[in-house]
C-alpha cells in the first residue's frame, strides 16, 4: 500500500476513532494537528488500537508528537514495518 493510501486510510480511522468529531477531510489537511482538530485522549487510544490492528504494528504511545499528525503516523508505521512502502 502506498504512503498516500496509508495516509488516506489513517484519515478514515481518525474519523471513526473520534466518533465523527474529526472528519477525515480535516485530518488529512497538511500538517493538521489531530489534537487541535479535537481528537481527545480517548480518541488517540482508539486510533492507536485501530492502527495496531490494521497494520500489525505496536505504536509507542510515548511518542505523542509522532501520533499527532497523519504524516507522523505514516512515518511510525513505516519505521515499525520496514517492508511497507
Amino acid at each position: 500500500m502506498s504512503p498516500s493510501r496509508v495516509r488516506e486510510r489513517l484519515a478514515e480511522l481518525v474519523a471513526v476513532a473520534s466518533d465523527g468529531a474529526v472528519p477525515a477531510t480535516a485530518a488529512s489537511a497538511p500538517d493538521a494537528s489531530l489534537g487541535a482538530l479535537g481528537l481527545t485522549s480517548l480518541g488517540y487510544l482508539r486510533l492507536a488500537d485501530a492502527v495496531e490492528q490494521e497494520y500489525g504494528v505496536e505504536l509507542d504511545l510515548g511518542l505523542v508528537a509522532a501520533l499527532d499528525t497523519l504524516d507522523g503516523l505514516v512515518e511510525q508505521i513505516a519505521a515499525l514495518d520496514p517492508g511497507r512502502p
